[in-house]
């Protein structure tokens, strides 16, 4: 599942093109080389990503014997390859490639597995548990809020909004809130929440939540509430009042699997929220094909509201540039005006790029893909006719240029259960600068995607991760297993 990500040492390209002789790409990008812009990334030719079939681009492969191992085979197998008259080869810029330029190399090319592996080996990964002396049940969620910057906030799966000073050593756990009404049904719970914009002056935090349903055929419901927060005259921290609650916007689950609930402001000021396909398997009702529904897609609203028509009732507004505005309602129409971009399983934990603004997603998959997807406006994700970039249930369905297909996609041989994350933009560890963070729930594994290429596996765990974090600063954080874990430099 690994491609050579953009950006690399210039040595490194070179490791790409001159091992790739039968697949070598045209000079596609016209600078008078075949080198990794030509073989390596976008413009490469579909072959050329897998045509050996061991799930790793063979244009960039540095296993070249296939055998699982980066050695000194595969380096002999170079050997034949590297004496070329090529002067990007020329490492020590002696007017000869030879084998001190190849022992340069070699110094980069024995951080196995591949070149994916050598891109981050100068930047070997570890989580370090923070927080250890607290105890939390099942946070799904954390955020800061540059109103409390010395503060971080957890939403546990039954309720529960806790804070916490951020000294990692810190024992004490304020109770923030528990909010009303949460059912942990399945997969239900208290799945997310986010701090508005404004909170600094308007005190509003916004909670995705399921509640009971009414029926048996409707086990539950999923809601976003808004709550009002105040400070606690006993220790300046704030709490939030249950009983203030808003609920902004309920939709009926018809299975109590697949919720979603991810809850994010985004970049333009509009509150999102990711919801499921309606559970079951399969999505026996075809939810993310049907925009008479907001299960299978991704919502984006306006809660800021005048107070005139707070009070007649208005909850929110419809973005003018969501793909159905126009639409009065669900079902009338061509489809929700809520809806955003559509035709997604069930968004386990999105983010949004603090650079760019891009809405990156992981949509957990049924029995054979898990994928990262990059969520745009109007955007139709595929599913069910399509289960990452394979068919799925094609009744109905049209040609596959109809759906976007994802940015990165892997089979459940490497993990069943993908946990969204965040692009990496903080200053500590400068080798993932610009770089998409991963992981999935059921292997522990986490990779990375730059410049929208695969980047392959950072490195390996044992944990369920459920969720991840960011902080203020741009340094990534991991919920797991109950625990709370930094991503940080091996020292």
């Amino acid at each position: 599942m690994k491609t050579m990500r953009k950006g690399l040492h210039a040595a490194l390209a070179t490791v790409c093109a001159l091992t790739t002789t039968s697949v070598m790409a045209a000079d596609a990008d016209g600078d008078g080389l075949n080198d990794i812009d030509d073989n390596c990334i976008g413009i490469a030719n579909a072959d050329q990503r897998d045509s050996d079939g061991d799930l790793f681009g063979n244009a960039c492969d540095a296993d070249l014997d296939n055998d699982g191992v980066v050695n000194f085979v595969d380096l002999g197998i170079l050997r034949t390859r590297f004496f070329t008259a090529d002067a990007d080869a020329d490492f020590d810029g002696d007017g000869a490639v030879n084998f001190i330029d190849l022992g340069i190399m070699r110094q980069l090319f024995f951080e196995a597995p591949g070149p994916s592996g050598v891109a981050i080996a100068n930047t070997p990964l570890q989580l370090t548990r923070i927080y250890a002396g607290i105890n939390m049940s099942s946070p799904l969620s954390m955020r800061q809020t540059a109103a409390d910057p010395n503060r971080w906030y957890f939403l546990e799966r039954a309720g529960r909004l806790v804070s916490a000073e951020t000294d990692d050593a810190t024992t004490s756990l304020k109770t923030v809130m528990t909010v009303p009404g949460v059912d942990t049904n399945f997969e239900g719970g208290a799945l997310g929440f986010d701090f508005h914009p404004d909170f600094a002056t308007n005190g509003h935090i916004y909670v995705s939540y399921t509640a009971e349903g009414p029926t048996f055929s409707t086990p539950l419901i999923s809601r976003i509430a808004r709550f009002d927060t105040s400070v606690d005259p006993d220790d300046g921290q704030i709490v939030a009042d249950p009983g203030s609650q808003v609920i902004i916007l309920e939709v009926d689950q018809p299975f109590a699997n697949h919720n979603g609930g991810n809850l994010l402001f985004g970049p333009d000021g509009m509150l999102y929220l990711g919801l499921g396909d309606g559970g079951s398997g399969g999505d026996p009702q075809n939810h993310g094909q049907r925009t008479e529904t907001l299960l299978g897609s991704m919502v984006r609203i306006d809660v800021d509201v005048t107070q005139a028509d707070f009070d007649n009732g208005v909850r929110y507004y419809i973005p003018p540039g969501n793909p159905f505005s126009d639409s009065p309602a669900c079902g009338q129409g061509d489809g929700c005006p809520e809806i955003f971009a559509f035709g997604l399983r069930n968004p386990w934990r999105f983010s949004f790029d603090r650079e760019t603004g891009q809405l990156w997603a992981g949509d957990v998959g049924q029995s054979a893909r898990e994928e990262v997807s990059i969520v745009t406006e109007g955007g139709n994700f595929g599913w069910r006719c399509r289960e990452g970039m394979i068919p799925f249930n094609t009744s109905n369905c049209g040609p596959a240029s109809d759906y976007i297909e994802p940015i990165v996609e892997y089979s459940h041989s490497f993990g069943f259960s993908i946990t969204g994350g965040y692009v990496y933009r903080g200053s500590q560890i400068p080798g993932l600068q610009g770089m998409y963070l991963y992981s999935d729930f059921g292997s522990g594994r986490f990779w990375g995607v730059y410049n929208g290429d695969d980047a392959g596996e950072l490195f390996d765990t044992t944990f369920n991760v459920v969720s991840f974090g960011e902080g203020l600063d741009g340094e990534i954080y991991v919920l797991a297993s109950s625990r709370v874990y930094r991503l940080e430099l091996q020292p």
